[in-house]
């Protein structure tokens, strides 16, 4: 197995959620400066939205090309190993895409600056 395919199936496997947590931890952060009065709050939230989602997307078409390159490669070790991560990957990239998505669409069109 190359460099290569172990690093396309660990960053399909890895991408989308740690992109989320990123893009999560970045989005509190941006909230609670826009509750003191910075106004360029919603610019920033897109933009790092947009790159999360750009990874998540990123890490799927990673899972599939390393899926279609080890689909012949049975259930032995290490090549079925790495087709069963490559499933993973496209199992859960497009979960954390569309957590991505919620999380900042909700971001920018739910004002969070209110108390309860």
């Amino acid at each position: 197995m190359s460099l290569r395919e172990r690093a396309l199936v660990w960053f399909g496997v890895l991408g989308a959620p740690s992109a989320w947590v990123i893009q999560h931890l970045t989005g509190y952060a941006l909230s609670e400066a826009g509750c003191h009065g910075d106004a360029a709050i919603d610019p920033g939230t897109i933009a790092v939205t947009a790159a999360a989602a750009a990874i998540a997307v990123l890490a799927t078409v990673a899972s599939v090309v390393v899926w279609r390159a080890t689909r012949g490669a049975g259930s032995a070790p290490p090549m079925g190993r790495v087709h069963f991560m490559a499933v993973i990957g496209m199992t859960v990239a497009p979960l954390f895409l569309a957590l991505v998505l919620m999380s900042g669409l909700g971001a920018v069109l739910i004002d969070g600056c209110v108390q309860s």
